[in-house]
């Protein structure tokens, strides 16, 4: 009796423990509900209560014994609660009127407890809290988003059709059940088709199913923006025309997004389902070759397109959802089930142990953000807060895709980890309002998306860190306006810190690279042939007022009018700034004036290993070499606008040392096809008035041909530049290599003077002049001056007019450019230099050229080690600076720097001080010190500083000590020990500028 009993004693509890695990694991999505003040019997409440476990009915079907039902309520009870399931069979619970009650005509908080039961026992008792208000929050967020919905083009698809074209759309889909002709997608499976995959561009047309879908769901689009729009079709068109084009839409939308796969059983692969999650059907496609990458990695573009037609129509669907219409019903769960796609993953990027994935390494939650951690989340945000309006229901959630959820992964790596760390679904209100907040993602480590600690952006990363501070960049900083007035004032809104960080980078990151009403095209990513005057004077200012206008009631912001007039003073064209600043991550420089003297604005990009230049998406590619040492001045303002840029001979970039070859820039290999140089060694320096930069050229892509050692000097308004140890890499094409001083617009005369000799050639002229330069040589255009040093021997290259090789003529205007170059021959040193000095200044007139050389002869002093380093030295403004490729000494100015490292070092005589600046221009996270001495005594001591950038943080200490009648200097760096003082971003405050001051 005792052995029978035990086993049943042994059964009995686990089927107890079983059954608790059960009811325990329960969740419940049970955040917002509201119903309209005066609402009669029968009126549902918006918000219906979920089960987390909604999102897994395919494989575990909700207990036939499940319901909720009112615990408590208060005493005039008005409200019932029914158990329903959706078309897909997840539970909801359904509140609404009781019979003979009505909610009355004052806006009040309606506490209520409700328990979910199996059967008799209860699993989980909760409480909620129904808003009775004058107005759903549903109605609010819809008023609010529809305007901004039919006003974007992406969200219909980019169709906009005649009502004649309507009309016969009407007819065809009638005829075909809802489908529009010729495409085989609403029939045939993703293996039918076949695939042409592009081995250089895995982003291009592959001819795939999904391009089938997107057509579709454009035409789709298309006919939404009738249904909004149309004096026939739309609001204020025939009652009847209206109604045949709802049917028709009712009907495509049900072809179409039934005919679209999305649960992982709905495509099989040689006889099992293709995946075991929502969404599979579509994500997976392209690990198994049956779709391409482009449209599965941006889902948005099968997703918007649907965005008016269902919100214009939705009025009409929850009417009919309410008398039980059919088709209403069946419209509503496809529109559910096909937006399952917009966080539908593609196989590699659900990795979360893959640092060289595109969030890098999930789980390492110090140093990834978790995925969508990029600037698409502008482009998701358009789908994303379209989801709460055709949900019509706050508490069900954003997705069901599984994967998005903590319990996925099982508490591990740790407890609660899910794929966006701190975040799993819970109901799409809270759900969206939380994704509003992922606009400030910090970068933590270099090719990683995010905000760079120097106030630059990245987005791209598939080659190294960008500066995409235009495209992407500004639409992932700024987008977020749209979500912020979507919850203003409402229990969702967003809170201050998000605005900040906003408001931060739009006062003190990108005022200092607009000049004269344009941004800098060096920075704007592959925005960089854009018209930068229209992003200055419109889109920039825009963006502001838009987040000021975003604001809720209590959102407290430090810097509004600050920001507020410096966006008068770009509009009214009377910006200035002063200053010279480093924004090492991405290797740029800009050193300006124009607050108290003559305005001037100049700026220097480098690439190496680490970084890359601007992308390129046009067919015919023109900014390859951006990145490789390129330097600008501008007096006016509008010497790189995008009409000079159109005229452009691309392989004549200003800095640039490279073969001037005259073929066409490589086409194929993708946006970013220029690649991250192979060089280590690049990086920037500025202590606020004075600033350099050190460039080891070495591209690592073959079109390009030279390498060379190149350094970027700017005292006040003296822009120096240094080449040397210059020499052919690749055969290329058999042409000179070449450095470039300027191409810019030629609309006024220019001068040169070689050997004493001054000559002049005016606008439309076109010359092609080539002089050996013997001497001191000058040159001078507009408010512009240029000096150029002699060497062994020299050759000065001018080119006007015709004479330029426009790289793009389908843009050119024909007001071609000048150039201004220096020839090095074929083989730099075999015929001709492999080395240069040159300087730029700024406004300056013709006539004074003379003097100024002379005087900048006695002032600067230049020196050139070749491959180890180069030195300047400034007498007029007691300036030193020193740039090591190597370690090594050099001398300029009677001060001596023996360096142990690679380096930038900057000395500044401040009369009863020493400004001492220096960096490491070759940074891995791992160096600990940089170690220099010079020959100029300073006060021994421990100084302290503070890095750059829009967040300074403390940083480490500068040890001064005597050394042989000079100073032994050691630096204390950023690095991978210190990784939690900076915010686990030690990689990237690597080459952050350090600047001490030292009392004499």
């Amino acid at each position: 009796m005792k052995k029978d009993f035990l086993p049943f004693l042994i059964a009995c509890f686990i089927c107890s423990c079983i059954s608790f695990q059960a009811y325990a694991q329960e969740k419940v999505f049970a955040t917002y509900f509201d119903i309209p003040v005066n609402s009669p019997e029968g009126t549902e409440v918006t918000g219906r209560i979920h089960l987390e476990r909604n999102k897994d009915v395919l494989t575990s079907p909700i207990p036939k014994g499940y319901k909720f039902e009112i615990v408590t309520q208060p005493a005039e009870a008005l409200f019932k609660i029914e158990t329903r399931y959706d078309l897909s069979q997840r539970i909801m619970g359904i509140l609404s009127v009781d019979k003979k009650k009505k909610t009355g005509p004052k806006a009040i908080s309606y506490p209520m407890t409700i328990a979910l039961k199996d059967g008799n026992r209860e699993i989980e008792k909760f409480d909620i809290t129904v808003h009775i208000a004058k107005s759903t929050l549903w109605t609010l967020l819809y008023d609010r988003y529809l305007p901004h919905a039919i006003g974007n083009s992406r969200l219909y698809g980019r169709m906009k059709y005649s009502d004649k074209e309507v009309a016969e759309i009407i007819d065809e889909l009638e005829k075909n059940n809802g489908r529009f002709s010729g495409f085989r997608c609403y029939t045939a499976r993703p293996q039918d088709y076949k695939a042409e995959f592009n081995p250089k561009n895995d982003h291009l047309n592959t001819k795939t199913i999904e391009y089938d879908w997107e057509k579709v769901a454009n035409r789709i689009g298309g006919l939404g923006y009738a249904y909004a729009t149309s004096k026939v079709y739309g609001p204020e068109g025939s009652p009847e025309k209206r109604k045949e084009l709802r049917d028709a839409l009712y009907k495509a939308i049900l072809a179409y997004t039934l005919s679209v796969p999305v649960e992982g059983k709905e495509v099989e692969i040689n006889g099992k389902p293709i995946g075991n999650c929502t969404g599979d059907a579509f994500s997976l496609l392209q690990a198994n070759k049956l779709s391409g990458v482009q449209i599965p990695t941006h889902q948005w573009v099968l997703t918007d397109p649907l965005v008016v037609p269902a919100l214009y129509l939705m009025p009409d669907i929850l009417k009919g959802m309410q008398e039980n219409d059919e088709t209403c019903l069946k419209v509503h769960n496809a529109l559910v089930r096909y937006n399952q796609l917009f966080m539908s993953i593609i196989k590699g990027r659900r990795a979360i142990d893959n640092p060289k994935e595109r969030w890098g390494e999930i789980q390492d939650t110090l140093y990834s953000s978790g995925a969508w951690t990029d600037a698409n989340l502008g482009h998701r945000s358009r789908t994303m807060l379209a989801l709460p309006l055709i949900w019509a229901d706050y508490n069900r959630p954003l997705t069901y895709v599984q994967y998005w959820y903590s319990d996925f992964y099982k508490d591990k790596p740790f407890k609660n980890f899910s794929f966006s760390p701190g975040w799993s679904p819970q109901g799409v209100i809270a759900d969206v309002s939380r994704w509003m907040t992922k606009y400030n993602i910090p970068a933590h480590k270099y090719i990683q998306s995010g905000f760079q600690p120097d106030g630059t952006i990245s987005h791209h990363i598939g080659r190294a860190t960008d500066a995409a501070m235009v495209a992407y960049g500004f639409e992932w900083l700024t987008d977020c306006n749209v979500g912020y007035q979507y919850f203003k004032n409402t229990p969702f809104k967003v809170a201050a810190p998000q605005y900040q960080f906003q408001l931060d980078h739009l006062l003190n990151v990108y005022p200092k690279l607009i000049y004269k009403q344009h941004m800098d095209f060096l920075v704007a990513g592959r925005s960089y042939l854009d018209d930068l005057k229209g992003f200055a004077t419109k889109r920039y200012p825009r963006a502001v007022n838009e987040m000021l206008k975003a604001r809720s009631k209590n959102t407290q912001l430090s810097g509004v009018e600050e920001l507020q007039t410096v966006i008068k003073a770009i509009k009214a064209n009377t910006h200035e700034y002063s200053g010279t600043d480093a924004y090492w991550v991405n290797e740029y420089l800009v050193h300006r004036r124009g607050e108290n003297e003559p305005a001037f604005y100049a700026s220097l990009k480098l690439k190496s290993e680490r970084t890359v230049g601007a992308e390129d998406f046009s067919k015919v590619r023109k900014s390859w070499h951006l990145g490789y040492g390129i330097l600008q001045l501008k007096v006016r303002g509008d010497e790189y606008a995008s009409r000079v840029l159109k005229n452009y001979d691309w392989h004549a970039v200003p800095g640039l040392t490279e073969e001037w070859r005259t073929d066409a820039l490589p086409a194929e290999g993708g946006a970013q096809a220029s690649l991250p140089g192979l060089n280590k060694i690049s990086g920037v320096l500025a202590d606020g008035k004075t600033g350099m930069g050190i460039y080891h050229h070495l591209p690592k892509e073959k079109y390009s041909s030279s390498t060379a050692f190149k350094t970027y000097h700017f005292i006040e308004d003296k822009i120096i530049a240094l080449g040397s140890g210059i020499s052919r890499l690749r055969p290329g094409q058999g042409k000179e290599i070449t450095t470039f001083l300027d191409q810019s617009a030629f609309n006024r005369e220019l001068t040169w003077c070689v050997n004493s000799k001054e000559q002049t050639v005016n606008p439309g002229e076109s010359v092609n002049i080539t002089e050996n330069i013997e001497s001191v040589c000058w040159l001078h255009q507009g408010e512009k001056g240029y000096i150029i040093l002699p060497k062994k021997r020299l050759q000065l290259v001018i080119k006007t007019g015709k004479e330029i090789n426009i790289t793009d003529r389908a843009i050119a205007d024909k007001q071609p450019n000048f150039i201004i170059a220096l020839n090095h021959g074929v083989t730099p040193g075999s015929g001709l230099d492999d080395s240069y000095a040159y300087y730029l200044i700024p406004n300056i007139g013709k006539e004074e050229m003379k003097a100024r050389v002379a005087n900048l002869q006695k002032e600067i002093t230049t020196v050139e080690n070749t491959a180890s380093a180069h030195a300047v030295y400034s007498a007029a403004d007691k300036t030193w600076q020193y740039a090591f490729f190597k370690p090594g000494t050099i001398s300029a100015g009677k001060t001596e720097v023996t360096s142990d490292d690679v380096a930038l070092i900057m000395l500044r005589d401040n009369g009863d001080s020493w400004t001492l600046s220096a960096s490491n221009p070759m940074p891995d996270g791992k160096k600990q010190r940089l170690t220099f001495r010079v020959s100029t005594p300073l006060a021994a001591g421990t100084y302290t500083y503070r890095t750059k950038g829009v967040y300074p943080l403390e940083g480490e200490t500068v040890t001064v000590s005597p050394d042989k009648g000079g100073a032994k200097v050691v630096v204390e760096l950023p690095d991978i020990r210190d990784e939690k003082q900076y915010n686990y971003q030690s990689d990237l405050y690597a080459a952050t500028p350090i600047v001490v001051t030292i009392p004499k």
